[in-house]
């Protein structure tokens, strides 16, 4: 039987005031710790009642370490490797328990290009680990990333901060908000920032102009918060790739390529991207059972890719190059429509969602590709200034890709028991035509569109139990999809890649003490995975199938005894179990590292001493070997990584000076040079070298 509180109330009595689920989640997110998150289940869920792997990074983290984008941030996230083309600039390819997670912004999915997004721009950065297609469609089986915005706060804010360092960087931001009126009913935050210095690599510069206002409207019952964001990125780079022998290996007389080489041409490098979005998170309660949530966001992308670059091949000491010219036009309109019932039918406390969510994006894209010379660039001694080619465009894509999602869940409450499970149903479409140039007549082809049509229907569930003490096992299993773009050599299209993941977890977060502890095993199974069609060359085939198992914890304290501390680590038993590549079963998937591990942390003195006000701190990074190739010829060495933090609050000094504080951040101290990752022996990325870099900031 049916039973609420509402059903009895009158009309004439008023409901407490509206408590938005993502308000209670940011208002967690003060320090290291967090009790609770919106990113597993679509609501606002106590960890101690979810039986899902999350982690995530606050803004607090974010500060201590300096961090400069998303891949930073998430260094010391157990069960996250950021080292994946690392040294690419234009894009963030962060890999969750040895699969390319997916970004998504305050809970709609970004591009899947991932491109970089601005982290002092965020709250909190949340990673779900494993699949998670019943709730939020196609996705990684490894799991996805959710930036969560800043958003307008009760209390007013004002922060300014200017920042220098390695490569002639200056960066100005602020951040500033609060209330408009007397009762708080209207609420804004201005976010802005600035930036421009060299890049690690020559002839490469880093430039960015990020702004985001946000205003929020509310009374008892009805909130709307409306989201904006600018960023452009004037000068990006393209991928770095170098070959094994020269990084890996020693190369010419016994020399290793430098990491500051660029591989393009001075004359050819004008790589751009800009990008606009609006959209409002929306939230109204109907009374204590239902409510209704919507997020709705239209973004707009312009990249220009202008480069000479590697196509990955050699002559001796000579890489071969191409001219390449890119323009894309993305746009991206979203929705995703929520229904919430809170309600009991006995001892069962049921938290129901329905859920319709939609989205189209259709996209242009420009190709000029002109190998009319091999461009070849010396990796020891490079020459830069020959003679370029013109490059027009020889071809235009055209694609509009739709996708529209049912989903229902139910969180059961009962006792320390909590049961979740959900189901969804999704619809994906991908229309597509290509424009080729004829040479002759100067004219493009028009040819029709190309459809394909996916449908998938995914399942979770997870049983937590939670005792008084703060200890909490469970058990979970989810699955994923992806469309497959393309089709097999009799024109048949792919079918959609499937993953599934089962895990069993335990979580120990005591009521009364800033410390979470967490861990997990888990076994995912990713197929349907394209090869090469070896009977038909220049087609593919889903012969793959690839199973990683392993097992992964976490570690982290808020203010404990002064300290704040977050330490993680994973094993990964990733294994090629199906493939058409000869030798290639029982093989590790290139790239996958078996071991990893981090330990970050701070130490604040507040006691009356000499040192009071001091924060010190730091962080060592572990990455073990991993193989550099499908058929593990030859293996990516381990490398360790050294960080270093010191912060001091001027206040201390004078009172004049409240609010004030200078901070230093140093990365990769030693200065190591490493290979992040190889994908073959003629694709390897260095990963960054050391950065140092000191800031004030005023907050009052």
């Amino acid at each position: 039987m049916l039973t609420s509180p509402v059903l009895a109330q009158r009309a004439s009595e008023q409901l407490p005031p509206l408590v938005v689920d993502s308000d209670a989640v940011r208002d967690d997110s003060k320090g290291y710790v967090v009790r609770r998150t919106d990113t597993a289940t679509k609501t606002d869920t106590p960890l101690l009642k979810l039986p899902r792997s999350v982690s995530t990074v606050t803004a607090k983290e974010v500060e201590d370490r300096g961090a400069q984008t998303v891949q930073e941030a998430l260094n010391y996230t157990a069960g996250v490797s950021t080292y994946f083309r690392q040294g690419n600039l234009t894009r963030e390819y962060n890999r969750v328990r040895g699969f390319e997670a997916f970004q998504f912004l305050d809970g709609l999915k970004l591009h899947d290009s991932s491109w970089g997004y601005e982290v002092y721009g965020l709250e909190r950065v949340d990673v779900l680990k494993g699949p998670a297609s019943t709730l939020y469609g196609q996705g990684s089986p490894g799991g996805l990333i959710n930036l969560t915005s800043k958003r307008p706060t009760d209390t007013p804010f004002r922060e300014f901060m200017l920042r220098t360092g390695s490569y002639g960087r200056l960066e100005g931001g602020f951040d500033v908000g609060g209330p408009v009126n007397a009762d708080k009913s209207v609420l804004y935050r201005l976010v802005g920032l600035g930036r421009f210095g060299d890049g690690q690599i020559d002839y490469t510069r880093n430039e960015r102009v990020y702004f985001a206002p946000s205003v929020t409207v509310r009374n008892d019952q009805t909130s709307l918060t409306i989201l904006a964001h600018y960023q452009y990125d004037p000068k990006l780079t393209v991928l770095q790739p170098l070959p094994r022998v020269g990084t890996i290996l020693p190369g010419a007389n016994g020399q290793y390529i430098s990491r500051k080489l660029f591989l393009g041409e001075p004359a050819y490098h004008n790589t751009s991207k800009e990008t606009a979005r609006i959209g409002y998170e929306f939230n109204h309660r109907f009374n204590e059972v239902f409510s209704f949530q919507q997020n709705l966001a239209y973004q707009n992308i312009d990249i220009q890719l202008k480069e000479v670059q590697s196509r990955g091949a050699l002559v001796g000491n000579s890489v071969v190059r191409q001219m390449t010219y890119q323009p894309y036009q993305i746009d991206l309109f979203q929705v995703d429509n929520r229904l919430k019932a809170d309600f009991n039918t006995g001892p069962f406390r049921h938290h129901m969602l329905f859920g319709v969510d939609y989205s189209l994006s259709p996209n242009d894209q420009g190709t000029a590709v002109n190998r009319a010379s091999q461009y070849l660039l010396n990796l020891y001694d490079p020459v830069y200034g020959q003679p370029l080619a013109a490059n027009s465009l020889t071809q235009k894509r055209y694609q509009v890709q739709r996708q529209t999602g049912i989903y229902v869940q139910d969180r059961i409450e009962v006792g320390g028991f909590t049961v979740i499970g959900g189901v969804r149903g999704d619809w994906a479409s991908l229309d597509q035509k290509t424009k080729v140039l004829n040479t002759a007549t100067g004219q493009f082809s028009e040819p029709d569109w190309t459809p394909k049509r996916d449908r998938a229907s995914t399942v979770h569930g997870g049983l937590i139990y939670a005792f008084q003490s703060g200890v909490a096992p469970y058990v979970s299993y989810s699955e994923s999809f992806a469309p497959v773009s393309g089709a097999d050599v009799t024109g048949k299209p792919f079918d959609p890649s499937t993953g599934e993941q089962i895990e069993a977890g335990i979580r120990y977060l005591p009521p009364h003490l800033n410390l979470l502890v967490s861990g997990a095993v888990f076994d995912i199974t990713q197929r349907n995975l394209l090869t090469v069609d070896l009977k038909n060359p220049g087609f593919a085939v889903q012969t793959q199938e690839i199973r990683a198992r392993g097992a992964e914890i976490e570690f982290k304290t808020t203010n404990l005894h002064g300290f704040n501390v977050v330490a993680g680590y994973i094993y990964l038993d990733p294994t090629v179990t199906k493939t058409n590549t000869a030798g290639g079963v029982g093989k590790d998937p290139a790239g996958m590292a078996r071991h990893q591990a981090s330990l970050w942390g701070t130490y604040t003195f507040d006691d009356a001493t000499t040192l009071k006000g001091l924060t010190v701190g730091g962080g060592v990074r572990y990455v073990g070997a991993s193989f550099g190739d499908a058929l593990n010829t030859f293996a990516v060495p381990s490398f360790t990584l050294f960080d270093a933090t010191l912060r001091y609050q001027l206040g201390v000094l004078t009172a004049s000076l409240a609010g004030w504080d200078v901070s230093i951040n140093a990365k990769n101290i030693a200065d190591k040079r490493y290979v992040g990752v190889c994908e073959d022996a003629l694709n390897c990325y260095y990963g960054a070298g050391r950065i140092i870099e000191g800031a004030v900031r005023v907050r009052f």
